[in-house]
């Protein structure tokens, strides 16, 4: 006999039900709630859009986790379901039974459709445990709330966002539309504006523009920007600033943009990444916070020595947990803001990110002390300095007592290096080795790395840790 598990009850019933749509359309207002998640996915995978229209019409739950099934955006389902949402709440429909109040355009993950699939006994049994009668509904509707990320990629949006934002800009008095995730790609603000004012931009807790924007886009933004109250992460990338733009003029368009700041209570986490959007003024974007930050992210930055000390005083940073200054040149600037700064946020800081910005042995040895305080430090990214085999010894010695550390990446040390800059690759593991058992006769690593800088030629790296190995072969071709 064979060992596949013959067909339950109820997936034979609804294969049948599904077999006759124009029967099963009619049959809906008399099925037990407990079949509809399934009967719904089954409708959504054979595209039986009639049939998702009407079961969007009397869906017996608040909530339709759309996007989770949905993994691609589908015009087609789109419209069913929309349809069939105006059924309810554009017409005046005499269903008793539908009670749906939220629709998720999401992948979120929330794994509403396979518990229900692993309650299809339940649902067979004698008594289901979540059977009940349909609901009248004695009080008039609320407005439809539809959860949606929007990605604005370009002047004119996909026909899935067009469509969606069409049907709810026709419907407002009806429908709000909770964006949760806003991504902004499209250069022309002004073309933008049309689907910002159709968002509820109170709604919103991430955000991320990556596109190049000139400044005065970015104070066009602005005002939409200190609309979004609720908002949680703000990304910033590629805003065109060049070196001969003034302080005077930068401030002309920074200041409007950074004085929203004050009107976002439970902002958390700042992403920068701009050449020159906030060299020698980054005080003037981070004073007007009006809550502490958790992350600060600023990635291939140019700062000064007066924006560097700056972070070591602002009141913003005292619950930093992940600091990431990333490619952001500290040769020149004076290491004693950046200490005083760990120093500030050693009981809180889970996450040190100093890859790329060209430290030097001085500079490392001054911040030790601070560094070897910061007890609860899970991260720490130092790929891409400049340090010593001397230095590193004596970096790995300051870290030894972090016990929480899980993932260290540590540069290779200059010793590794010949004249020219180019790796020597006997003398790299070698030196990497040493620096390994000096850190494992400390306390038992977790994962460890030490990297050379990107290879010339093929633009690798060579890699040296636990369970963790790569390198670059062009030193076969010398």
């Amino acid at each position: 006999m064979s060992d596949m598990s013959p067909p339950r009850l109820l997936h034979l019933a609804q294969k049948s039900l599904l077999g006759h749509e124009a029967l099963a359309i009619l049959s809906l207002d008399q099925l037990p709630r407990e079949m509809f998640p399934a009967l719904f996915m089954e409708s959504f995978n054979n595209r039986l859009l009639d049939t998702l229209k009407a079961m969007v019409r009397v869906w017996p739950f608040e909530f339709l986790p759309l996007g989770d099934l949905m993994k691609w955006p589908q015009v087609d389902i789109l419209r069913a379901v929309l349809d069939g949402l105006d059924m309810n709440y554009t017409q005046k429909s005499d269903c008793r039974r539908g009670k749906l109040h939220v629709l998720d355009l999401r992948d979120a993950g929330l794994n509403f459709w396979n518990v229900w699939a692993e309650c299809t006994d339940d649902a067979c049994s004698p008594e289901p445990k979540m059977r009940r009668q349909p609901v009248e509904h004695k009080q008039p509707k609320s407005a439809l709330k539809v959860i949606a990320n929007v990605y604005l990629t370009t002047a004119t949006p996909d026909e899935f966002l067009t469509h969606l934002l069409q049907w709810v800009k026709e419907r407002a008095s009806l429908v709000h539309l909770c964006c949760h995730q806003l991504k902004i790609s499209a250069s022309l603000i002004h073309s933008m504006s049309k689907f910002l004012d159709i968002l509820e931009l109170g709604c919103i807790q991430e955000v991320e523009v990556f596109c190049e924007w000139q400044l005065s886009a970015l104070a066009k933004f602005a005002p939409y920007l200190g609309r979004m109250g609720s908002l949680r992460k703000l990304s910033l990338a590629n805003i065109s600033v060049t070196s001969l733009v003034t302080i005077e003029e930068m401030m002309e368009f920074v200041s409007p943009f950074a004085s929203q700041f004050a009107k976002l209570p439970h902002l958390r986490s700042l992403h920068i990444r701009s050449f020159y959007f906030v060299f020698n003024h980054l005080d003037q974007v981070l004073r007007c916070l009006k809550s502490p930050l958790e992350t600060l992210f600023v990635k291939a930055c140019l700062l000064s020595e007066a924006d560097v000390c700056y972070l070591s005083q602002c009141p913003s940073l005292r619950e930093l947990k992940h600091l990431h200054l990333r490619r952001v040149p500290l040769t020149h600037i004076s290491p004693e803001p950046l200490q005083v700064l760990l120093e500030r946020v050693a009981a809180n800081l889970l996450t040190l990110d100093l890859m790329g910005c060209e430290i030097n042995d001085s500079q490392l040895n001054a911040i030790l002390p601070a560094l070897s305080q910061c007890y609860q430090l899970t991260t720490l990214r130092f790929w891409g300095n400049r340090i010593s085999m001397a230095m590193m010894e004596k970096l790995l010695e300051h870290t030894g007592n972090l016990s929480a550390l899980r993932v260290e990446q540590y540069p290779a040390p200059l010793e590794s290096y010949n004249t020219q800059g180019i790796v020597q690759r006997e003398r790299f593991f070698h030196l990497c080795t040493q620096l390994m058992g000096i850190l494992e006769r400390i306390r038992e690593p977790k994962k460890v790395v030490f990297s050379t800088d990107h290879c010339w030629n093929c633009a690798e790296r060579m890699l040296f840790g636990l369970n963790h190995s790569n390198q670059c072969h062009c030193y076969l071709l010398d």
